[in-house]
């Protein structure tokens, strides 16, 4: 016959272990500690964008170089979007950065970043920047010089639009010149094929990157301590049986 303290004994090392599973599904939602200073929802905007200069960015998953050629009312504009995303401790970010060639008519005042929502899920976007960018080691990004003046969302919570030139148009990032690099960390802990646009007096769209739903398979962790767990039920039902 099982005493009662063998009987607390077995509780207790199943509840930690379902513990342990909650404690590792809770961790896969946080977000960089330093974009969350000031975080942006639908229809909601800032005019406090943090650097996180100096910050790691965690793992690199994928990167893009995708240039841009579009003529506006004042001639055209031509330069580069540059994206990336990384892996920060289970969830994701996105970065940008828009370059401006020496060749271009206009300084450029606005980049667009979409689908930070689809499927009815809105995912949480934490907005940052970073001038600084010897922190992220070899990448496509180089340190900017113009730093968005204001960041927001649309009502849905699909688009991010980092503006340049609001409030102040002489913010714009003169021909010849690039962008700070613009992170949007999320809750996301997958990624597909997305777009991103720059505006100015036009628009043109280029390829980047997006949140997407993750598949359904449990994360490694989460099956090593559930097969404990089951481990721990199974003696304890043949210890009933006897």
């Amino acid at each position: 016959m099982m005493t009662s303290k063998t009987l607390t004994r077995k509780s207790t090392l199943i509840a930690i272990v379902f513990v342990l599973c909650s404690v590792s599904s809770a961790m896969a939602g946080t977000v960089a500690a330093c974009a969350s200073f000031d975080p942006v929802g639908p229809a909601d905007s800032s005019n406090v964008i943090p650097d996180c200069s100096g910050d790691t960015p965690g793992t690199l998953l994928n990167s893009l170089v995708a240039p841009f050629m579009y003529t506006g009312p004042a001639g055209t504009n031509t330069g580069f979007i540059d994206s990336a995303v990384y892996n920060d401790g289970g969830t994701l970010d996105f970065y940008y950065q828009l370059i401006n060639s020496a060749t271009s008519a206009t300084p450029l005042s606005t980049l667009a970043a979409f689908n930070f929502a689809s499927g009815g899920v809105i995912y949480n976007t934490n907005d940052a920047t970073m001038a600084d960018v010897t922190s992220l080691g070899t990448t496509i990004f180089t340190d900017g010089s113009f730093f968005p003046s204001l960041v927001g969302n649309d009502a849905l919570g699909e688009v991010t639009d980092f503006s340049f030139g609001t409030p102040f148009p002489t913010n714009d990032i003169t021909p010849g010149s690039e962008s700070v690099v613009m992170i949007i960390s999320t809750n996301a802990t997958a990624y597909t094929t997305g777009a991103a646009s720059v505006i100015d007096g036009g628009t043109f769209t280029v390829a980047s990157f997006e949140p997407t739903a993750p598949t359904t398979t449990p994360e490694p962790a989460s099956f090593a301590l559930l097969g404990l767990g089951l481990v721990g039920l199974a003696g304890l039902r043949r210890r009933f049986c006897r």
